[in-house]
């Protein structure tokens, strides 16, 4: 936190306005007659709980308890730090003992406090009707706090060096840059501000919407020190505790996301125009297990939306969730929008259709799948290895091997070939055309990473098999024919042969802590990790069929073997 935040958080807002104007209980707020113009009827009011003030008077102008003591003493934002700092005991630390970090960190708020004022003064009022035109209300104007930069390019840069600043502080702060005549220009100039929040609430650095024909038409600050947008996602540090239970949508732009929250939509940020990073990743896995993108439907840029996809669909499949007890692969979702509209134009035009569209997102796999399909020919042989070359980095991408299993099984209904067909075109697309990736540590190797178990090959249906009768238990009436000898894992062989004990004596259910009990503390840590496995979601027809399914490939993989075993002791014989 800066030391901007620690004396506005230490301060409270009513009690700092009370000493300047006689404030009346109103509901959840106060009022008054407007301290800053003559008026017979209080249009002043402060709220508490957003620590903000505002004039529906004849000043319309409002904001922070800063911006309320640079007006009321007609003071900058230094002047009226410093005054708070003495008052809350709270010192301002020495430019020349300050970090470099900090110091930009300080930067950032005193230019965003002099955004929000500009954009409240009357030099700001055609933007507050632009605000007013796209349906953005006082409550999200502050609770994002757009602002607004001046069309001069010079303002911000006087303002920051009469508070003490040098030129070289502003643009190591990405504030101003240097043009061809070696002047010094402000970065935004006649733009709508948009301060970009770290997930912890720190103000990193700006968006910044033109207000003109001027191209382009967002930009960013420049990366610094503390600003990195591929480390950020935009709301995030709003849309976390919603995120926790109602997983997080992701979109593109500001005022998709911006539009969304004062909607209601608490729970979507923006990737800032970019596929999602490793970092971002991170961020999302800290809180939930799923994502839903909502993409463009314009099939013009339909390649592009691919690669952005591919991109985040394996940083996604690669980043294993910090928090305990879940799969450390994410749900990922893909929410269609109408072609032509972003989620903004959905939102606003109907608030009801957009939740509509978020409520059915289909499958990231099933889109790819589909999107992907439609470039070839899947009646013809060439066009099927053409889709499976097209998916194999999609595929092969997944660090789970149930998961991946599972994809291969919809791969090879979709195309009407052999599932084994499908696996030996992956491992040749690995082996030519697919760099490998670093090997990441599952759960399991990180747990027993001297077992070695962890050195053999993974098993995708053997595991499957496992992770359906732990998960659910009852399940155990299906293998009553099961035999140890299908597994080739050593691992596995004896997790089944004990369980295969407990179907020969009797039970119903699968004990788990009767096979805890009867298990090394390797293939315990083993279990917990099958356990944990994210199975596909099914109702109990469903996954009986496919235990079923598995059980019979099992065997047929341990007859085949047998059977190759025969043939090949034929041969030396011979």
């Amino acid at each position: 936190m800066s030391v901007t935040d620690d004396i506005k958080n230490r301060l409270d807002i009513v009690d700092v306005i009370s000493s300047h104007t006689a404030l009346q209980k109103s509901g959840s707020s106060y009022k008054s007659t407007c301290p800053f113009h003559d008026e017979k009827t209080p249009s002043f009011f402060v709220f508490p709980e957003r620590q903000s003030w505002r004039c529906f008077g004849a000043c319309a102008t409002g904001g922070d308890v800063y911006s309320f003591v640079m007006k009321s003493r007609n003071i900058g934002f230094g002047e009226a730090l410093r005054l708070l700092s003495e008052q809350t005991g709270i010192p301002l630390p020495s430019k020349d003992d300050n970090s470099d970090y900090q110091l930009v960190k300080d930067l950032n708020n005193s230019a965003n406090a002099f955004f929000l004022e500009y954009l409240m003064s009357i030099r700001g009022a055609r933007t507050r009707e632009y605000l007013k035109k796209r349906n953005i209300n006082q409550d999200t104007l502050e609770k994002f706090e757009l602002g607004l930069s001046p069309s001069s390019g010079e303002s911000l840069k006087t303002h920051l060096i009469n508070m003490g600043y040098s030129t070289e502080q502003l643009a190591s702060a990405g504030l101003v840059r240097n043009i061809e005549n070696g002047s010094v220009r402000d970065i935004f100039i006649n733009r709508l501000t948009i301060p970009i929040r770290n997930m912890n609430g720190e103000l990193a650095g700006f968006g910044a919407r033109t207000l003109s024909d001027s191209m382009p038409k967002y930009i960013n600050s420049p990366k610094t020190i503390v600003f990195d947008k591929s480390r950020i996602l935009y709301g995030l540090y709003l849309a976390k505790q919603t995120a926790v239970s109602d997983g997080l949508v992701v979109v593109e732009g500001y005022m998709d996301t911006i539009t969304a929250h004062q909607n209601g939509f608490t729970n979507v940020v923006a990737s800032m125009g970019t596929s999602l990073t490793t970092a971002q990743v991170s961020q999302i896995t800290k809180l939930t297990d799923t994502v839903t993108m909502a993409l463009d439907a314009d099939s013009a840029g339909q390649q592009a939306t691919l690669r952005s996809l591919e991109s985040s669909w394996n940083v996604l499949q690669n980043n294993p969730r910090t928090g305990t007890g879940a799969s450390p692969n994410l749900n990922l979702q893909i929410s269609i929008l109408p072609e032509g509209q972003d989620p903004d134009d959905v939102i606003r035009e109907s608030p009801e259709r957009w939740l509509n569209f978020t409520n059915n997102s289909i499958d990231a796999f099933d889109y790819i799948l589909d999107a992907f399909a439609r470039q070839v020919d899947v009646k013809t042989p060439y066009g099927k290895a053409s889709l499976v070359h097209k998916l194999s980095g999609f595929i092969t991408n997944i660090e789970e091997p149930m998961q991946q299993d599972h994809y291969v099984q919809i791969l090879a209904r979709f195309l009407s070939v052999n599932e084994d067909t499908i696996r030996a075109s992956l491992n040749r697309n690995i082996r030519t055309s697919i760099p490998q990736r670093p090997k990441i540590k599952s759960d399991y190797q990180d747990t027993v990473s001297d077992s070695a178990f962890s050195k053999t090959d993974s098993d995708p249906i053997e595991e499957y098999c496992l992770a359906s009768l732990l998960q659910d238990t009852t399940l155990i009436s299906v293998c009553s024919n099961i035999s140890p000898d299908y597994f080739f894992r050593p691992e596995h062989k004896e997790i089944i042969t004990q369980i295969r004990n407990q179907i020969d004596t009797g039970h119903s259910a699968v004990d788990v802590n009767s096979l805890n009990h009867s298990l090394p503390e390797d293939l315990c840590n083993r279990v917990q990790s099958l356990l944990a496995k994210k199975l596909p979601s099914a109702d109990r027809k469903t996954r009986i069929l496919a235990l079923k399914n598995s059980i019979v490939r099992l065997e047929d993989r341990y007859l085949k073997g047998l059977k190759t075993e025969e043939s090949n002791s034929v041969y030396e014989d011979g």
